[in-house]
């Protein structure tokens, strides 16, 4: 069960250090790349059933890249920092939760009694 406990933190530690590697490229990416999905939104194939089921997505779509690019554009280079800094709150929490599980199991299993051997002389 150890191994099982510890196997589960390793990958889901490898997990969150692969989204967190992924968010500091992403945010190290120059934010003018996102003006440039306003014009897509006029090009999209299925634009006429996006509006038939959601009335005013183009709008929304619209303030979604502002709100987005204006983001990228105030965390500039600061966002490694806070990134990695949640990454290491969030190993911490993985690791500690592991260990946490693995004390749980130790405490909880049974440890098998020796056999009794018949008293001497008997």
């Amino acid at each position: 069960m150890q191994i099982a406990i510890w196997i589960v933190a390793v990958l889901t530690l490898a997990l969150w250090s692969l989204l967190a590697w992924g968010v500091v490229l992403l945010l190290n990416v120059d934010p003018s790349w996102v003006g440039d999905l306003r014009p897509l939104i006029d090009k999209l194939p299925f634009a006429a059933l996006l509006d038939a089921w959601v009335p005013g997505w183009q709008a929304l779509a619209r303030f979604a890249i502002d709100m987005t690019h204006g983001l990228l554009s105030w965390l500039g280079s600061g966002a490694a920092l806070v990134v990695w800094i949640v990454w290491g709150a969030g190993a911490a929490l993985i690791l500690g939760a592991g260990a946490l599980l693995s004390l749980f199991v130790k405490l909880v299993a049974k440890t098998p009694e020796p056999p009794r051997r018949p008293a001497a002389g008997v």
